[in-house]
C-alpha cells in the first residue's frame, strides 16, 4: 500500500468518516463498525473508490440511498471487529484526535496519541484529503468592483471543544491561518468552525500545496477558481466613492501642495509604505498641542503652593 494515499485517506476519514460500536437486539456484544458517507448524483463518488483503493480493497461500498430533495447518498462501511482493527492500524499514522477517540471507544481500548504535521510530505497528502472532505472553492460577484469575481477557499469542521485539531493542522501545513468561528449552523451538532483563504497569493499558496494530490472534482474546482482570478485585472485598492484616490484631506487641504508623508518603519527590515497623512493637519496638531502645553505650564505657575497642594491631594 502507498502511504501517501493513506495518509490521504487519514485526512478523508478525518473530515467525512466515523467510528462506533453499535449494539444489535440479535448479539449479546456491541459491534464496532466504521463508515463514510459521500452524495453524489452521477453515481459512486470518486473519492469513496479512491478511499477502498487506499486501504487495498477493504470495506464495501453500498447505495444509493434516495431522499426526496437530496442528492443520492453512499456509503463506504465495515462493520466487523477485524475489519475495523485494520482500518485503525492503516489510517492510525496521520489520523486526528477526535477520530483516534472515536476508534478507542470502538474497540474498548486506550486511545493513541495524534501526531503533529511535520515536514513529511505524507501530511501534504493528508491535507489533500481533508480538503476533499470538508473543503470548498467558490466564486462571487465582487461587491464593489463591477465585473470582477471574489473567490474564496476553505475548510471546515464543528467541534464543541474550541478550535478544532485538524484545522490547525491543515494551517500548519499549508501555510495559510484565518479560522473563524464559532459558528452555528443548520444540521450541525456542534459548532462549526473555518478555515478561509480569500487573498489570491493564499489561495494560490494552499493550491501549490494540495492540488497534486486531490481528487479529481476538487482539483477542478480550485484550477478554475485560480485560472480566473489569474485572468483578471489587477484589482484598484479601495472604492472610489468611499474616499480612494482622494486629492484632499478631510479638511480641505490639498495633498499635492501639503507634501505627503512617507511612513518610516520603526522595525528592522520592513518595506516603507505610501501614507495620505496631511502635513497641514499634522503641524496645526502639534502646534495647538504646544500650545495647550504653555498655557497649563503658564497656570502652574499662577497658582499659590497651598492651592497646588490642596489638588494634589484631592486628585
Amino acid at each position: 500500500m502507498d502511504r501517501f494515499e493513506l495518509a490521504w485517506a487519514a485526512g478523508f476519514f478525518d473530515g467525512e468518516g466515523w467510528a462506533n460500536a453499535a449494539r444489535r437486539a440479535d448479539r449479546r456484544t456491541v459491534q464496532p463498525q466504521a463508515r463514510v458517507n459521500q452524495a453524489d448524483p452521477n453515481g459512486i463518488p470518486e473519492v469513496l473508490l479512491r478511499f477502498q483503493r487506499a486501504l487495498g480493497g477493504l470495506g464495501r461500498i453500498g447505495g444509493p440511498f434516495v431522499k426526496d430533495g437530496r442528492k443520492d447518498l453512499y456509503r463506504w462501511e465495515v462493520s466487523s471487529r477485524g475489519d475495523v482493527e485494520v482500518l485503525h492500524h492503516l489510517l492510525l499514522p496521520c489520523l486526528g484526535q477526535v477520530k483516534l477517540d472515536e476508534f478507542a471507544n470502538a474497540l474498548g481500548r486506550s486511545a493513541a496519541r495524534s501526531r503533529n504535521p511535520d515536514s513529511d510530505p505524507e501530511w501534504v497528502a493528508w491535507a489533500a484529503g481533508l480538503f476533499d472532505g470538508e473543503g470548498w472553492a467558490s466564486m462571487w460577484t465582487h461587491r464593489s468592483h463591477e465585473g470582477y469575481l471574489s473567490a474564496e477557499v476553505g475548510v471546515g469542521q464543528s467541534s464543541g471543544d474550541g478550535r478544532p485539531e485538524v484545522l490547525a493542522r491543515f494551517a500548519s501545513v499549508v501555510e495559510v491561518d484565518h479560522t473563524y468561528g464559532p459558528y452555528e449552523q443548520e444540521g450541525a451538532t456542534m459548532p462549526v468552525y473555518k478555515l478561509k483563504a480569500s487573498a489570491q497569493r493564499d489561495i494560490e499558496a494552499v493550491s501549490s500545496k494540495i492540488l497534486a494530490w486531490l481528487s479529481p472534482a476538487k482539483r477542478s474546482d480550485l484550477e478554475l477558481v485560480i485560472e480566473i482570478l489569474r485572468s483578471q485585472p489587477a484589482l484598484p485598492r479601495g472604492n472610489p466613492a468611499w474616499g480612494n484616490r482622494k486629492t484632499h484631506c478631510i479638511r480641505g487641504h490639498e495633498y499635492a501642495t501639503a507634501r505627503i508623508r512617507p511612513y518610516k518603519s520603526r522595525g528592522v527590515g520592513v518595506q516603507r509604505r505610501d501614507s495620505k497623512q496631511c502635513l497641514v493637519c499634522v503641524r496645526e496638531q502639534a502646534r495647538a498641542r504646544r500650545e495647550k502645553k504653555k498655557r497649563s505650564t503658564a497656570d502652574d505657575d499662577r497658582r499659590s503652593l497651598s492651592d497646588v497642594r490642596t489638588r494634589y491631594l484631592l486628585k
